[in-house]
């Protein structure tokens, strides 16, 4: 029954419902040590998470599938998860551009086939004959591709089965719109939808609106794909607003060529805006750049303002926390240097409690109704942008870099303009081969970032502008646009000339300053510094790696001790009051004290220790603590468990290498350590993008810091520090003092100057004072007249 329910709703696209019944079927059938359904279950849930586009989870799921049935020697169910594997890589294929993926998901097809001819499933055979037309059409062999397109059609329509008719005809007009057949494209695509709308099939209706719509677009009919574009972003929308959790719907937008239809519909509207300007078309572009742009952050941000605990069930709430503990008690396990025998059954231990944790908080969203109450934000209008958040001398500059093409949007108070980029792949091979410059300190030809600057900054700028906030896209996300060279005949960074900042989104950067407005009492304590950490026998030379490696996709397991860590918060230290600062240092610096510490109470919490970056399960990133033998906590601060900190800061300063990093997912953007500390209520991070040299971040921040207790804004502070660092002799290549930079609303001046806020509320006393004579004046005239 639970299985058949869980088929219910994903055909319906609702994956998170599909995966909560098959996950309890599989616990039914492991309750009653029936392997056949246990294989059944784990099958269809990793054949939802590759529709969710969480790959390696789905082939988690499938592997184990097919393991238990080839030892049950089951050749009907192994051809379907074979099949399931190769559509797998296949998928990855299409996200990653690595045609080993697609050679990989080749292998496994075949091997599918071959068991199909022995099982005689007609089914099978046409979703097999299907995907192998598919992967043949991306390696560009057209003529392979249609004869297993055609052939699988005809035996769907022997067999009636009208989904697969639907798929097989998309995919045969993708082939003709690359044969550059766009009649033939159109009317193939347009059987497609036709059909997936008899059976509302989600899944077949996204792709057919935008393959549709290219084809028009070719056969200059722009109002029809315009229209088809549309339907193709409101059908992703529908599926996406069903799936529960926030890092499932940004893997799902980001992968399958969905946030295509955001870049083709983006370039046509600018092209409607060019040629009817008075048409306001760029308002459009404007809003879909928008709802392209990390929308899981911004739905994230909104349950982050809501205190749901009160209303969702104790039992759940406390497995959850039991969960946490497990996890963590794991990863103290570990640290204690275990055999390889031990390792291996912590792996085990780990993978399923994570597994159960993720279960666990899928269940809590669909059993809780306070979520289903919850009014996500509204994506922001460019006139609400100008209006709201920006002044006279600042501009956001946001990017949407596309497959075919890209742009920059420019907003200013007054002013909106909007100017092409190159293609995604050369500005990917340019900004590649930049960062490589910018990171190597032996490097000194910085040519390449005057041709950046030229293309990606200077058609936007304009004389007003001296604050700049980026909206990065794509690769973009991990440059420093501070690097960029403004004179080709001198060294002149961007950062001589403009103060900088980075944003997510820009509605994503509206909910952050709303929720600060809206979080009630300051903070009364200035910093909470943690530094200078204890790492047990790792300090002396044996880094861990030998330990860690198999648990994290990162290498960078330099647990030595950080010389300058501790002088860095000596130093930051001594720029506040004893009684408004608190500091933990070497053991002390332990995740215990930091768990139980009123951490809403602050303005600043810094750390200054070693990271972990996991680029494929960003829920272990982590800020590393003190570790000792206690056994109750790992000294691994993880990004699930930031989520649950309570903040209600200005700045977390993240003095830690690769903090600005993650999983990058398209449209999404960097899932990392920065998003989880932004939803536990901070209003900025400053992080870093690469691995940072120990004394240089020491220079850095004890500036950075001086400014900040100067009444500087956040992003000030940071540009003088780092002119500071480029005036000076030995830290003047952009490897010292490019990595760090800040994200949020970073125009927050932390410290205000004294003087500044008497004359502020003198200023504001006589206004409001004016504002009181003003309307009794008034009302004394008011009386004489009704006298």
């Amino acid at each position: 029954c639970l299985i058949n329910m869980g088929y219910f709703h994903w055909n319906l696209d609702n994956y998170s419902r599909a995966l909560n019944c098959f996950e309890d079927a599989l616990a039914i059938a492991k309750d009653l040590k029936n392997v056949k359904d246990e294989s059944k279950c784990l099958n269809n849930i990793g054949a939802t998470y590759i529709d969710i586009g969480n790959y390696e989870r789905s082939l988690d799921y499938l592997k184990k599938a097919l393991a238990i049935d080839k030892r049950l020697g089951n050749d009907i169910h192994i051809s379907w998860e074979l099949n399931n594997i190769g559509e797998t890589f296949r998928r990855k294929g299409l996200y990653s551009g690595n045609k080993n993926d697609f050679y990989d998901a080749l292998g496994y097809f075949h091997d599918s086939l071959k068991l199909i001819k022995k099982t005689r499933d007609r089914q099978m055979e046409v979703y097999v004959f299907n995907n192998i037309g598919s992967v043949h059409s991306e390696l560009k062999k057209y003529k392979d591709a249609l004869k297993y397109f055609e052939s699988g059609y005809e035996m769907a329509e022997e067999i009636s089965d009208v989904e697969m008719m639907g798929m097989i005809l998309t995919n045969m007009g993708i082939v003709y719109y690359n044969q550059g057949n766009y009649e033939k494209s159109t009317e193939y695509n347009q059987k497609a939808i036709d059909l997936a709308l008899g059976i509302e099939g989600g899944q077949i209706l996204w792709e057919a609106y935008m393959e549709i719509a290219r084809a028009y677009e070719k056969q200059n009919k722009f109002k029809k794909a315009r229209e088809n574009y549309e339907m193709s972003i409101k059908t992703v929308e529908i599926i996406r607003a069903g799936i529960e959790l926030e890092e499932n719907k940004a893997s799902f937008l980001g992968t399958d060529k969905k946030i295509d239809a955001y870049h083709y519909l983006i370039h046509i509207l600018v092209n409607f805006s060019q040629s009817h300007p008075e048409k306001e078309y760029n308002l459009e572009a404007f809003n879909y750049l928008e709802r392209a742009k990390a929308g899981a952050f911004l739905d994230s941000l909104e349950l982050s303002n809501v205190n749901i605990s009160p209303r969702i069930d104790s039992m759940l709430q406390n497995k959850e926390k039991e969960l946490m503990k497990d996890i963590s008690k794991l990863y103290a396990k570990l640290a204690t240097e275990p055999s390889s025998e031990e390792k291996n059954v912590i792996d085990e231990k780990l993978k399923s409690k994570e597994n159960d944790l993720e279960i666990l908080k899928r269940e809590i969203r669909i059993k809780s109704p306070a979520y289903a109450e919850i009014h996500y934000p509204e994506i922001i209008s460019l006139q609400e942008t100008q209006r709201e958040l920006l002044d006279s001398k600042t501009a956001f500059f946001a990017y949407c870099i596309g497959k075919e093409h890209s742009y920059a949007f420019v907003i200013t108070k007054k002013d909106f303009r909007i100017f092409p980029l190159p293609p995604r792949e050369n500005t990917q091979r340019q900004v590649s081969d930049y960062l490589k410059v910018i990171s190597d300190k032996e490097n000194k030809n910085f040519k390449l970032g005057y041709e950046l600057f030229s293309t990606l900054v200077l058609p936007g700028l304009d004389k007003n502008i001296k604050n700049i906030i980026f909206v990065p896209d794509d690769i973009l996300h991990f440059l420093p646009f501070e690097t960029l060279i403004t004179n080709k005949e001198k060294r002149d960074w961007l950062i001589k000339d403009y103060e900088i900042a980075y944003a997510p989104s820009i509605s994503s950067l509206r909910e952050i300053i709303q929720r600060k407005k809206s979080n009630g009492p300051k903070p009364r304590m200035d910093i909470l510094a943690f530094g200078d950490p204890f790492f047990g026998p790792w300090e002396a030379g044996d880094n861990g790696k030998d330990i860690f490696q198999d648990y994290y996709t990162s290498n960078a397991f330099n647990f030595f001790r950080l010389k300058y860590s501790g002088f860095e918060i000596d130093k930051i230290s001594s720029l506040f009051k004893k009684r408004k600062r608190k500091i933990f240092r070497r053991e002390e610096a332990s995740k215990e004290q930091l768990i139980n510490h009123s951490l809403d109470d602050y303005k600043i919490i810094h750390f200054a220790t070693h990271s972990i970056i996991d680029e494929k399960i960003p829920a272990r990133s982590s800020i590393v603590l003190s570790l000792d033998e206690d056994l109750t906590q790992d000294g691994f601060l993880q990004m699930r468990e930031i989520y649950n900190l309570k903040l209600n800061s200005d700045l977390v300063t993240l003095s830690s290498c690769q903090t600005g990093l993650g999983e990058f997912i398209k449209g999404e953007g960097i899932e990392g350590i920065n998003r989880a500390f932004f939803y536990a209520g901070t209003s900025s991070v400053l992080m870093s993008l690469w691995a940072v040299n120990d004394q240089a971040s020491y220079q850095l921040m004890e500036r950075f810091y001086l400014h900040l207790r100067s009444s500087e804004s956040i992003m000030s502070a940071l540009r003088k520090a780092k002119l500071e660092l480029i005036d000076s002799d030995a830290l003047s290549h952009p490897y010292y003092w490019a990595a760090f930079i800040v994200s949020g609303k970073a125009d927050e001046v932390i410290f205000p100057h004294p003087i500044k806020k008497w004359l502020f509320f003198g200023i504001s006393f006589l206004f409001v004072a004016g504002i009181i004579l003003a309307a009794m004046k008034d009302r004394r005239k008011k009386l004489k007249i009704s006298f």
